[in-house]
């Protein structure tokens, strides 16, 4: 087993491993999808999001590498590659190398930077971390402190990310008791998000549901189903739906 980082001296020399691909048949399945499909100039990377690896962090590294929208660099998920208790683990083609423990953002900057010669801005980097600070804050209770760090996010001179700030500042504020800032958040997230960025029309709809604009909440919802027919089955969906009857007249 070799370090990665050996690849540069300068580098940590703790952050991730790196080997060949593991015998498990679900690593030698990946490795072939993802030579199959590797056009010049181009990166694939499949991540694992297994049981184990989600404990260790691979949902945020994927949301991570999503939210960098990078035309070089194509991500997709996989089962089990082996040596769990060592993930995240993903696969990076070319060059066909499985990699151990990128259990952040920034390892996974690192991942980018060593083996794809791709840089990602400090600054988008920087707002990734408050973000993840802003949902930890969230999640043990003290909303106020989750919404100053979405703030401070949402303040930094980012050229794209900003839909997943604005929509997460949304429900703090909403719940909060806001919810005049919370639709103009939620407002903001479908502006700069993706169409597929679904969260973005749900915030607008909650927010608009607390405003008692049943009119236009209706049309938000009907415009979520139209764009995902399968959110439209979903429980969430009927969640929203009653939150729309709730308020109508």
């Amino acid at each position: 087993m070799t370090e990665v980082a050996t690849l540069r001296p300068y580098a940590c020399q703790h952050v991730f491993r790196s080997r060949a691909p593991s015998g498990s048949r679900q690593a030698q399945q990946c490795k072939a999808m993802c030579a199959a499909s590797t056009k010049p100039g181009k990166h694939y990377i499949s991540m694992c999001t297994n049981k184990t690896c989600k404990k260790q962090g691979c949902q945020q590294v994927i949301q991570f590498a999503q939210d960098l929208a990078l035309d070089e660099l194509e991500i997709d998920t996989c089962g089990c590659l082996g040596i769990c208790g060592n993930g995240p683990n993903m696969i990076v083609d070319p060059p066909g190398t499985q990699l151990s423990h990128v259990s952040s953002p920034a390892k996974f900057v690192e991942v980018l930077d060593l083996i794809c010669n791709i840089q990602v801005p400090d600054v988008f980097l920087k707002a990734t971390e408050l973000r993840l600070q802003g949902n930890a804050e969230a999640r043990g209770g003290d909303l106020p402190a989750a919404e100053c760090a979405y703030s401070k996010g949402i303040e930094l001179d980012l050229s794209k990310g900003k839909h997943t700030l604005h929509a997460n500042r949304s429900g703090v504020r909403l719940t909060l008791g806001n919810a005049q800032g919370a639709l103009e958040d939620a407002q903001a997230a479908v502006k700069l998000g993706p169409a597929s960025f679904t969260t973005a029309y749900i915030r607008q709809v909650e927010a608009l549901c607390a405003l008692k604009r049943h009119q236009e909440a209706a049309e938000t919802l009907d415009t979520i189903a139209q764009r995902d027919r399968a959110f439209s089955k979903s429980k969430d969906f009927k969640s929203l739906l009653k939150q729309v009857q709730a308020v109508s007249p």
